[in-house]
Formats: C-alpha cells, sequence, structure tokens
C-alpha cells in the first residue's frame, strides 16, 4: 500500500539473516479470493489483511504464539481512541500483554479464524516500554529499525491524528476528520486522562494512568473470576447458570459488568473475542443487563410484588430478557438438591430452592433459513465429500461459533452414504437440537425419510433433554464445546 512497504520487507529480511533466525515474507495477493481488490482498499481492510498473513504465518510455522512490538505510546493511543467512544474500563486499560486470538469475524473470510484463533496467542512483551528508549536502545546497540512514514499522515486514520495531537503539532493546514474519528474533543479525553496521575510529572502522566486502568482491569478480571468460580452451577453444554446470592457480592458496576461481558462471550453465537459477542461493549446495554441482574429494588420486595396466594410467601419479580449477543436470560429456581432448575421465578422462603440466571443462546430464527447464522443450520455436504475425494483423514468445522463438529473419514462411516450424496441429492447438515440449540448431524433426503447421525452426549442427572450415550452409528462423529469463560 506505500513505497516504503520493500523497504521494511528487506530490512527485516536483512536483520534476521544477521541474527542467524529463519524469517518468512507473506504478501497480500489483493484481488484474488477473498481479499478484496486495490482499489477497494482502507486501513481497517489493510489491518485485517496484515492479520490474516500472521495467522497464516504462524499455521505454517507451527508456532502458537506471536509477539506484537507495540509499545507504551502506542497503549496511550488506544486509551484514547477507546475514551471518545466511552469506553469504561476494560478500554481505557488499552491492549492486553497476553490475549487469545480469537475466532476473527463472521461475515469476514479473510478475518476469520474459527476454532484454530482459540488455541493461538498474541503476546506483547514492549507495552510498558516508552518509545523514546525503545529508539535509544536501538541507537545505542546500532539496532537497525524503519519508520513507517504513514504514522505522520493524520488524514489517513484516526490513530494518526491522535498521534499528532500528543506529540503537540498543529497541522500545517486544516484537515479533513480521517477515517473513524469520532465526534468528540481529543483534547478533552487527553486531559482527563493525564487527570488519572496527577502525582507523577507531566511527561509520563498518560502512560501511568493507562497502566493504572491496566492494573484495575487485573482487579476486577481477578474479582470476577472469583465470584463466577463460587456461583457457577453445572448445566447444559453452552450455557451459564448462576447463583444470584454469591453475585450480589459485586457492588461495584465495573466488575457488574466486567462479569457480564464475561457471561455473554461464553452464551453468545457471535465469534469468540469479536465485540459483537459482548454486545458490542455497548456501555447503554451492558447497564440493561446490570439492571436486571442487580436490580436497585430486591426481587422479593412487597413494593414490587404480592405474596403468593394461599402461602403468605412473597413471588420473585424477576422476568426473562434478551441481552444482547444473541444472549437470552432466565431467571430461575434451582433445586439445591439436585442442582436442576425449575423454569420459574424462586419463592422466597423455600429452602428447598435458591434463586439463580441461566445465560443460553437465543432460540433459532425458524423462518430465518436465509440467514444461517441465526438459523444455526450448516450444510457440510460439500466440503465432506471434497475432504474425502482428497483422501483427508479428518474433517472439522465450527458449528455456530460454540461446538467444533469432526467426521473420521477413515473410520467409514460417511462411505455408506456416498452414493446418496452424489447421485440422490440427500444433504449432510449439522443443525439445531433441544432448547439449547446443541449440534447434531442429520442425513437429509429428498423423500422426507431423513436420519439422524450423530447428537451431542451430556449427562446432568435431572435435566431433560440429557443424552448419556451417543447414537450407534455415531462413532465416527465427534462434538466438543469450545468456548472458554477466561478472562483472556
Amino acid at each position: 500500500m506505500q513505497a516504503a512497504a520493500s523497504c521494511m520487507e528487506n530490512t527485516a529480511t536483512r536483520v534476521a539473516r544477521e541474527l542467524g533466525v529463519p524469517s518468512r515474507t507473506l504478501r497480500i495477493p489483493w484481488g484474488s479470493r477473498p481479499f478484496p481488490s486495490a482499489n477497494k482498499i482502507d486501513e481497517k481492510v489493510a489491518r485485517e489483511a496484515r492479520y490474516n498473513r500472521l495467522f497464516v504465518g504462524m499455521h505454517q510455522s507451527r508456532a502458537d504464539v506471536i509477539a506484537f512490538a507495540h509499545h507504551a505510546d502506542d497503549q496511550v493511543e488506544t486509551a484514547i481512541m477507546r475514551m471518545t467512544q466511552g469506553s469504561g474500563v476494560k478500554g481505557l486499560a488499552g491492549m492486553r500483554p497476553v490475549r487469545r486470538w480469537g475466532m476473527g469475524k463472521r461475515q469476514n473470510e479473510y478475518y476469520r479464524f474459527g476454532i484454530e484463533g482459540m488455541h493461538k496467542w498474541i503476546v506483547r512483551p514492549l507495552l510498558d516500554v516508552p518509545k523514546d528508549r525503545l529508539l535509544a536502545t536501538c541507537e545505542a546497540n546500532k539496532l537497525d529499525y524503519v519508520n513507517d512514514p504513514t504514522n505522520f499522515q493524520p488524514d489517513l486514520t484516526f490513530r494518526n491524528s491522535v498521534r499528532q495531537i500528543l506529540s503537540g503539532e498543529e497541522p500545517a493546514v486544516p484537515q479533513e476528520p480521517s477515517p473513524g474519528s469520532p465526534d468528540v474533543n481529543v483534547q478533552t479525553c487527553v486531559a482527563k486522562l493525564r487527570g488519572m496521575a496527577p502525582d507523577v510529572r507531566p511527561a509520563d502522566q498518560l502512560r501511568e494512568a493507562v497502566r493504572r486502568y491496566g492494573i484495575r482491569l487485573e482487579e476486577l478480571e481477578s474479582q470476577v473470576t472469583g465470584i463466577l468460580a463460587r456461583s457457577t452451577m453445572p448445566s447444559p453444554p453452552s450455557t451459564l447458570l448462576l447463583k444470584s446470592a454469591p453475585l450480589a457480592e459485586i457492588t461495584d458496576e465495573e466488575a457488574r459488568i466486567t462479569l457480564v461481558r464475561r457471561a455473554l462471550r461464553y452464551t453468545s453465537y457471535g465469534p469468540w473475542g469479536a465485540v459483537w459477542s459482548e454486545a458490542h461493549g455497548d456501555r447503554n446495554v451492558l447497564r440493561r443487563v446490570v439492571s436486571h441482574i442487580w436490580p436497585s429494588t430486591p426481587p422479593h420486595s412487597p413494593s414490587k410484588v404480592g405474596a403468593r396466594a394461599g402461602t403468605g410467601l412473597a413471588d420473585d419479580s424477576r422476568r426473562t430478557f434478551s441481552a444482547g449477543a444473541g444472549v437470552v436470560v432466565y431467571p430461575v429456581a434451582i433445586q439445591k438438591d439436585e442442582g436442576t432448575i425449575r423454569w420459574r421465578a424462586a419463592v422466597s422462603g423455600e429452602d428447598s430452592e435458591v434463586p439463580g440466571w441461566i445465560f443460553a443462546r437465543m432460540p433459532p430464527h425458524q423462518k430465518a433459513i436465509a440467514l444461517p447464522d441465526a438459523y444455526a443450520r450448516l450444510d457440510v455436504t460439500d466440503a465432506l465429500l471434497a475432504a474425502l475425494a482428497a483422501g483427508r483423514h479428518v474433517y472439522a468445522t465450527l458449528y455456530d461459533c460454540r461446538f467444533t463438529v469432526r467426521f473420521y473419514l477413515d473410520r467409514r462411516g460417511l462411505e455408506a452414504f456416498e452414493e446418496e450424496l452424489r447421485g440422490e441429492g440427500a444433504r449432510i447438515v449439522v443443525e439445531a437440537d433441544t432448547r439449547w440449540v446443541l449440534p447434531q448431524v442429520v442425513l437429509r433426503r429428498k423423500s422426507g425419510d431423513d436420519q439422524c447421525l450423530a447428537k451431542f452426549v451430556w449427562d446432568l442427572k435431572g435435566w431433560k433433554d440429557r443424552r448419556a450415550k451417543p447414537l450407534r452409528q455415531q462413532g465416527w462423529i465427534k462434538m466438543e464445546f469450545v468456548r472458554t469463560l477466561d478472562a483472556i
């Protein structure tokens, strides 16, 4: 995208050779699917395409971890950009020093990493090091480096505009708003961030403020991890069942929002790590969820509910609600002895049950077959036949961004249906089963004489729709829930 790219490539290759370490150059094939043509490239497209090539490079190198060289000044820019968008502690803490790569974006084919993205990591070891110190180290040790000239073009990206403001430079001529820049005064955000570290010298205030936000975020995540450990109860795969009592220990709004984001990311059918799976990080949405789970008036308060007829016990006034990110939250009564739930609110005064919440994927849109993501239906016929023809032993796919479904083609299970698939129009699909939207594999025949080939196996005593054993013929199909409740 720029003339300096060749210089950067040559410098990196030469330095690697001098250090005696292997290097790899991967080019973005603009105009070749799935990449857009060169005349449709902007900074966001270029960034996501670069991540694609980095991910491909990790795969080719069999690397599980990649290190990025973002430094402390990059952190400040990131925090200010997020502050202009109304971010809370999570955004103001900047980039995470360690994070899972994630699944990417469902709607972007070259920024879609699937299950493999859950097993690869990004580390940023230089986030506490200022840029000036890095440059001084390079100069002192005669280490070669390249400056990206586009970093100093404020009309190119919003980050560049922020960088110019932080440098104290005034544009020589009035600038058009850079792409992605919000209608917020950056100087106001800078002043607010400085105010978070009034006890340090001005030159270090911004970096120190972001560092403190990072510490605060780690504290919040640690607190939430502890609360989740005490409140989580066994529940069907891809759901999250929480007892209300431990949740009541959280009084800080940011901690509550942190817990809600973790719960949504765990149960959503959006790609793990994508902002969509956390309700886009929209604080208005997240606060609405918080208001349901931590109401200002206790749910059994006489001002909100009446007495249960004939018992003198107050009914729980909580209600089912949509939390965003494709997640529905249900108030339930958890049976203490059985560990099961009743699909009703808890009754105050009943010793055998406690109130709780269960987060679950929203039911598929049965009329939205044209929207396979919402409909939770995946046709794998063509991919299976292609894998079989190529002599592959295993074909794996990601279903609903929540489950991996693996077909072991060397176990001859598919061959029993190959003639039907190739000549009779039959299709193998993965589709929703039970109210929990668990995967099942079905052979759909034109005659309507369909056959279930595999169901998700899970066994929790007392829970409806559980399945303790696989179907007799599903030995060549394995399914696994893949999302994590971890902080990173």
